[in-house]
């Protein structure tokens, strides 16, 4: 793509691509600092709440207000934890997209100079598989829903689950006060079935994104260390 370029042409893009480089490396920046501020909000949210639980319980002996304020409380977490989950993916997403485009310009950059290459230890490709090698992102194809539960936003559907199937459980027991083992196994399969939901809009945005927005620069072909995509 360069070769066709005079030095003149080139000496005019390669500042123009260092500031989008920058550009995109700050854009960045933004999305993580706003995924640790969101997450950090939900946990000391969750966190507050639990303390003023644990003091309506003591004080109510576990009775009739108990379980009105922890009814009440407990869907207010679970929205809260719904939003902040379609917010952290999206920041996922937004910075993946910045991942690859930051790839694109180093491809670039190889281009414009080859002998640079050796010295580059990030992937020059844009696709899924280069953007996650560098990260440190690899392992066999059936480990990827093990990595699924390590990104942001695996981790709050994981407490988001862990919420809903508390709130089930509870609600369960105020109902018909059964035996301590059936509102357990209810808040397990809410649980189980909260997380699959979870994982399964998460997977489903992410192909979406995967196939929006295509790789000019592909890695070559995959060996047996495949990565996560």
């Amino acid at each position: 793509m360069t070769e066709s370029m005079d030095p003149e042409e080139l000496q005019r893009l390669i500042p123009m691509m260092t500031t989008e480089h920058f550009t995109l490396q700050t854009g960045r920046g933004n999305t993580i600092a706003e995924t640790n501020g969101r997450v950090t909000m939900l946990l000391a949210t969750i966190s507050s709440t639990l303390i003023a639980l644990a003091f309506v319980g003591q004080i109510s002996r576990l009775g009739a207000a108990f379980y009105l304020f922890s009814l009440v409380l407990f869907p207010s977490l679970f929205v809260l934890g719904l939003f902040t989950f379609e917010r952290v993916m999206q920041s996922g997403i937004e910075d993946a997209i910045y991942a690859r485009g930051i790839n694109r310009i180093r491809h670039f950059y190889v281009e414009v100079a080859p002998q640079m290459a050796p010295y580059f230890v990030l992937s020059t490709h844009d696709d899924s598989r280069g953007t996650m090698l560098q990260m440190g992102i690899v392992g066999p194809a059936e480990q990827r829903i093990v990595q699924s539960f390590l990104s942001t936003s695996g981790m709050v559907a994981v407490v988001n689950s862990i919420i809903a199937g508390v709130f089930a459980g509870l609600l369960l027991g105020a109902l018909f006060s059964p035996p301590l083992v059936t509102p357990t196994v209810v808040g397990i399969v809410v649980f189980a079935v909260s997380v699959w939901l979870h994982q399964w809009y998460n997977r489903t945005r992410w192909i979406a994104m995967n196939r929006s927005l295509s790789a000019l620069f592909p890695s070559p072909s995959r060996d047996s260390q495949e990565p996560f995509a």
